[in-house]
C-alpha cells in the first residue's frame, strides 16, 4: 500500500482509520481523546475518517458533530457512555431465544423469510444510532467545513464486494479494483447497520439492490480507502494486543465450544487483516525508498511511501473483558461460551458483545493510556497541519 503520485501536488492530507470489533471499539475514544487533549486547538485534524463495523460508527460520529476536534471527542465519549448492552441488541431471554430459533429454522430450512437470519437482533442499535448520529450536520461538515470525506465499508453478501461507501466534496470520485468498490452517496442510518453487522450475530442490511454486512468480511486492503480518497498519512487506530503480547498456549482435553471457534473466526476477520494490510504497507514503503527517484520516473512507478501511525491496545484486551464478563445478562454470558466448567471462558467474544459500562470506562482509559505514550509520535503526525497554520 502506498499513495500515488497523482496527490502529489496537493497538500499532505491525514486520514484517521477507524478499525472493527464491536464493544472494543470503545478504545479509540480514549485515543482520541488523549489526542485532543494533547493538542486541545484542534478543529477538524482528519480530513479524511474511514471507519469500518464498530469504527464506522466513531467515524460518522466524530465527523458529524461541530468543528472542534475536542468537542466531537467528547460527544463520542458521552455516546459510548450511555451504552448499554440492551441498547445495542436483544438480551433479554425471549428475545435472544425467539431470535435463536429463527436462526436455527433458517439454517435448516434454507432461505428464511419471516426474519433475517442473525444470532442476535440489534434493532436498539438502530434506534440509538437515530438518535444520536446528525447526518444532516455530516453534511453541512463536507460542504462548508474541513471534514473532505467519510468512508465507511460493508460487503455485499450477494456479490462479495468490499464497498466503501464514501460521502465527500465534488471532486472526490469513487473507484473500482476487483473486489474493492469506492461508491459515493449520502450517509444513512442504513449504512452504519449494514457496516457494523457483525457476521450470523447481527442481521444483513438491504442498501439499493444488494443485502450487505460487517465490512471486515472481505476486505484485503482495510488502508485503501483513505488512500483512494486522498490521503498519504493515516492514523490507525486498531483493537489488538498482537503486536505486543504472545497469545498463551493452554492444554484442553475436550473439544472446544461453538464460541470458542467464533471468538478466532471474528479474531481474524477484524484483528488480521488489518495488521497484515500495515505489514504490507511497511514493506512497500521499504521498497520505494530503496529505489532510486530516476528509476521510478523511469519504469513509471507512481507512487510515493504512506505514512502511517499505528496506536493499538497495550494489554490484551481480552483480558479487560474477563474483568467484566460478569456484567453481561445471564443469557449471554451463556451465548459466549461462559459456564459452570470453563468459568474462564468467552472472554475474546464477550469482547465484542461486552458493552457495558466498566468495560467501557476500562477500554477509554487504556486508549487514552496508550495514546499518551505515543505523544512524540502524535506531535510529528500533525507537525504539518500545525506549521500550516501557524
Amino acid at each position: 500500500m502506498a499513495t500515488s503520485d497523482k496527490h502529489s501536488s496537493h497538500p499532505s492530507k491525514a486520514a484517521l482509520v477507524l478499525t472493527g470489533g464491536g464493544a472494543r471499539a470503545a478504545y479509540q475514544v480514549g485515543v482520541l481523546k488523549a489526542i485532543s487533549d494533547q493538542l486541545p486547538d484542534l478543529h477538524f485534524p482528519f480530513p479524511i475518517i474511514c471507519g469500518t463495523s464498530a469504527g464506522a460508527i466513531n467515524a460518522i460520529g466524530l465527523a458529524a458533530t461541530g468543528d472542534i476536534f475536542r468537542h466531537s471527542v467528547e460527544h463520542l465519549e458521552e455516546l459510548w457512555s450511555e451504552l448499554k448492552t440492551d441498547k445495542v441488541y436483544r438480551s433479554d431471554f425471549w428475545g435472544m431465544t425467539r431470535r435463536m430459533g429463527y436462526f436455527i429454522k433458517a439454517a435448516l430450512g434454507g432461505e428464511e423469510r419471516e426474519m433475517p437470519a442473525s444470532m442476535l437482533d440489534n434493532s436498539p442499535l438502530r434506534e440509538f444510532l437515530t438518535s444520536h448520529i446528525n447526518f444532516n450536520q455530516l453534511s453541512d461538515n463536507i460542504r462548508e467545513r474541513g471534514v473532505d470525506a467519510v468512508c465507511i465499508t460493508a460487503c455485499g453478501y450477494r456479490s462479495g464486494q468490499s464497498i466503501s461507501f464514501f460521502q465527500g466534496k465534488d471532486h472526490i470520485s469513487g473507484w473500482h479494483l476487483g473486489q474493492r468498490v469506492g461508491v459515493k452517496t449520502m450517509m444513512t442510518i442504513e449504512h452504519l447497520m449494514a457496516s457494523s453487522a457483525i457476521p450470523t450475530i447481527f442481521p444483513p442490511v438491504k442498501i439499493n439492490r444488494e443485502y450487505f454486512g460487517d465490512g471486515v468480511v472481505r476486505n484485503m486492503a482495510p488502508l485503501s480507502p483513505a488512500v483512494h480518497l486522498g490521503s498519504d498519512r493515516i492514523l490507525l487506530i486498531g483493537v489488538s494486543a498482537n503486536r505486543v503480547m504472545a497469545p498463551v498456549r493452554k492444554k484442553h482435553e475436550k473439544f472446544p465450544p461453538l464460541a470458542y471457534i467464533m471468538e478466532h473466526m471474528l479474531n481474524g476477520a477484524f484483528i488480521d487483516v488489518i495488521e497484515n494490510d500495515v505489514d504490507k504497507a511497511l514493506l512497500i514503503n521499504q521498497l520505494i525508498k530503496a529505489i532510486p527517484p530516476a528509476n521510478l520516473e523511469k519504469f513509471g512507478i507512481d507512487l510515493r511511501p504512506l505514512e502511517i501511525l499505528n496506536i493499538s491496545p497495550s494489554q490484551p484486551i481480552d483480558e479487560l473483558a474477563a474483568a467484566h464478563i460478569q456484567e453481561l445478562p445471564a443469557t449471554v454470558r451463556k451465548f459466549v461460551g461462559q459456564n459452570n466448567d470453563s468459568p474462564e471462558g468467552g472472554a475474546s467474544l464477550a469482547s465484542y458483545l461486552l458493552f457495558e459500562g466498566g468495560f467501557m470506562r476500562d477500554l477509554i482509559k487504556l486508549g487514552y493510556m496508550d495514546a499518551q505514550s505515543h505523544a512524540r509520535q502524535i506531535e510529528n503526525f500533525f507537525r504539518p497541519d500545525l506549521t500550516a497554520e501557524n
